[in-house]
């Protein structure tokens, strides 16, 4: 009887389908983890501002900071309605999009120039100390709707958009040589993260 012979040469591997799937698994990663992000600014927000909303309800109030991103542009609104009444009444939005190469672009500039000049230089004294009355309960916070088939690209700029102040800004309020970047930064030894840097609203919010 003729015994059965066994073939122990084993082929090679072929590794591309596995590379290829890491290749687009990358960017999803990447997405995920700057949403991730996004997440822990929310978390962190401040105590001090949660406890005077608690101290004091019949002077709480809250600004209720909202940017829309649809395809026409921007729409910015708070507690009491459309930054732009008069656009918005004509069916405009506060900031229109333009076309450059044939695609859309967002005015993320004419953004933060609108916010700093509409809602945080007016008040960004009197919020300065979460204690001082008349204070906003939500001061730094803003909450951005993004409609769908708004690119992701497009989401990242109205954040930054609304968390950095303009150039204007050191002359208007006396920074001098600060910085006007703002990054969260988790220092050494803590557990919690930290503002660095000059920031407007840096305490986003995505929503629908």
């Amino acid at each position: 009887m003729a015994k059965k012979t066994v073939d122990d040469k084993l082929e090679d591997l072929n590794l591309m389908p596995i590379m290829n799937l890491l290749c687009l698994l990358i960017p999803f990663l990447l997405l995920s983890a700057q949403f991730i992000q996004i997440g822990i600014i929310l978390v962190d927000t401040p105590r001090k501002g949660r406890a005077q909303a608690n101290k004091n309800p019949k002077d709480a109030k809250a600004l209720g900071l909202v940017v829309d991103i649809t395809q026409e542009g921007y729409y910015i609104s708070t507690k009491k309605g459309s930054a732009c009444p008069e656009r918005k009444n004509n069916g405009q939005p506060c900031l229109s999009v333009t076309h450059a190469a044939g695609k859309k672009v967002y005015p993320a500039a004419a953004l933060r120039k609108f916010i700093y000049t509409s809602f945080y230089k007016p008040h960004h004294k009197q919020n300065q100390n979460p204690d001082t009355p008349g204070a906003f309960t939500d001061w730094r916070k803003v909450t951005i709707r993004p409609q769908d088939q708004i690119e992701y690209e497009t989401v990242i700029e109205t954040l930054d958009a609304t968390r950095e102040l303009p150039p204007e800004a050191k002359a208007d309020l006396g920074l001098g040589g600060e910085s006007l970047a703002c990054v969260f930064k988790k220092p050494a030894g803590k557990k919690e993260w930290e503002l660095s840097g000059a920031c407007m609203f840096p305490l986003a919010s995505l929503g629908r």
